[in-house]
């Protein structure tokens, strides 16, 4: 097939390595952090390549299909390292319980730890025919004048060059890429969106007892007037807390301290049950606010650069509040794959075909993502300010003048198990095509919703829960003042 030269090792990277080596590319990635990825042992702490690995993540259902469909022993890997599924069945609230529906296996989500993950595939990396992984830090690409211009390999500091036909960049929300570019004379186009949302996540070990019922379907969610607290399950009996708040609020910053941690989880009382069976496993981590972000590789229909590709968080990033980081990255890597495969050594058509799905599909996702981001951060800075707050975001993104709202369709959800499924099918990156927008569900919509008008009544998932008044502005302030 060719060459590929890959920068990042973490995640999608390395699953973007193993798909294009299993079908005859020569593969090289690239990370001088490789080895702390590969860390036998699962040792949760940050690495700078990757400060929010350590946080809390959800792995949405589009990421195990990705890896079920094109490397399964990748899912065989991860469970024999103590990664569960949780099944449609156990998200589904028990009023929708209709005995299971073909497709209800891709709904269901992996419950990992970011690490352990990271772990699994990198240790799959480093047996795999066709792949070699060079340690060492990329300092620039190699580029060739033309119009356009052509990316062929990366410069390394240690004077080497690992050269390629096709180089993706997979370097995550820190890639150097649009710099190394900028630095050429390629200014590349980019969205940014503002987000100012911190996160203060830990680590837990789950002690034994029963487990009380997830409260949003794959995940536990509370959302106060101040702050969110978002748990997920993980590998081995671990759970991951993220504490949310408006990124300049003092009095939130407190939770660095671990007793501010548990004080604030404690006064949750509908969190009580949980937090009985916890033990903290890790210090809290903390990351500062992160600006949404879309970048192209394509300007007016024309590519800026060819031979370069990105892919993960470099080319589309998002805070953690609606956990589809790994998802979107897996996607377009698997999408990226298929292409260069049929296409070959036509670059401008990868490119411009490339474009083209991540403008219709995966900005869709990004879009819902951001859109939801910057809500929760508009929301808790109201609410710190005693302004009027915003209505939550939509779940999912719909045409303008569309017959329905994204709320009656998941109003309507909540008493018809076959909208429910098509509702968390969009939720968990699984409607590329949009059947959610589609007249058929609308028409669905409408006439659910005038059969039983109360539906409401039985709240299916929603990406957030409804506001909690019980841990307001004032019970913080006298919870958190002995850490001032």
């Amino acid at each position: 097939m060719g060459t590929v030269a890959i920068l990042g090792g973490s995640v999608v990277g390395a699953a973007a390595a193993l798909q294009f080596a299993r079908s005859g590319w020569q593969v090289s990635v690239v990370d001088a952090e490789f080895d702390r990825i590969t860390d036998p042992d699962g040792t949760v702490e940050a690495r700078p390549g990757a400060p929010h690995a350590v946080q809390a993540h959800g792995f949405m259902a589009r990421a195990k299909v990705e890896l079920a469909t094109r490397l399964p022993d990748v899912v065989d890997a991860l469970a024999a390292a103590g990664v569960t599924e949780l099944p449609f069945a156990k998200m589904a609230p028990p009023h929708l319980h209709d005995g299971g529906r073909p497709g209800d296996d891709e709904l269901a989500m992996l419950q990992s730890r970011r690490v352990t993950l990271d772990a699994v595939l990198a240790g799959i990396l480093q047996r795999e025919p066709g792949v070699r992984t060079v340690r060492a830090k990329a300092t620039g690409l190699e580029i060739e004048d033309g119009a356009p211009p052509r990316v062929t390999g990366l410069g390394l500091a240690t004077g080497d060059v690992v050269r390629a036909d096709l180089v993706v960049d997979a370097g995550g929300r820190r890639s150097p890429v649009t710099g190394w570019l900028a630095a050429a004379g390629l200014a590349q186009p980019e969205i940014v969106d503002t987000c100012n949302v911190s996160y203060y996540g830990r680590h837990f070990r789950i002690r034994a007892g029963e487990r009380p019922r997830l409260n949003s379907g794959f995940a536990d969610i509370h959302e106060f007037p101040c702050h969110l607290q978002f748990m997920f399950l993980g590998d081995n009996d671990t759970a991951m807390i993220a504490i949310c708040a408006e990124s300049g609020d003092p009095l939130l910053k407190r939770v660095r301290h671990e007793d501010a941690y548990h004080a604030v989880l404690a006064a949750n009382e509908a969190f009580r049950p949980w937090l009985d069976l916890l033990e903290p496993a890790t210090p809290t981590f903390v990351l500062g606010a992160l600006n949404n972000r879309m970048r192209s590789l394509v300007a007016d229909g024309r590519p800026l650069v060819l031979g370069l590709h990105q892919a993960g968080d470099s080319l589309a990033m998002t805070n953690p509040t609606r956990g589809r980081g790994v998802a979107m990255g897996l996607c377009a890597v698997g999408r990226l794959h298929d292409l260069a495969t049929a296409i070959g050594r036509d670059d401008v058509a990868l490119a411009t075909e490339y474009a083209a799905w991540q403008r219709d599909v995966l900005a869709v996702y990004y879009q819902e993502a951001s859109t939801s981001d910057q809500t929760v951060g508009r929301k808790l800075r109201a609410n710190i300010l005693g302004d009027a707050a915003p209505a939550n975001a939509p779940a999912v993104r719909l045409p303008d003048g569309h017959p329905v709202t994204s709320a009656q369709i998941e109003q309507a959800s909540a008493s018809d198990p076959d909208l429910f499924r098509l509702f968390l099918r969009a939720l968990y990156l699984l409607d590329d095509d949009r059947v959610i927008a589609s007249p058929a569900v609308a028409d669905r919509v409408l006439r659910r919703l005038a059969e039983d008008p109360d539906s409401a009544a039985n709240a299916p998932i929603s990406p957030v829960r409804p506001w909690n008044g019980s841990v307001d502005r004032q019970a913080l302030e006298s919870l958190l003042a002995p850490y001032a």
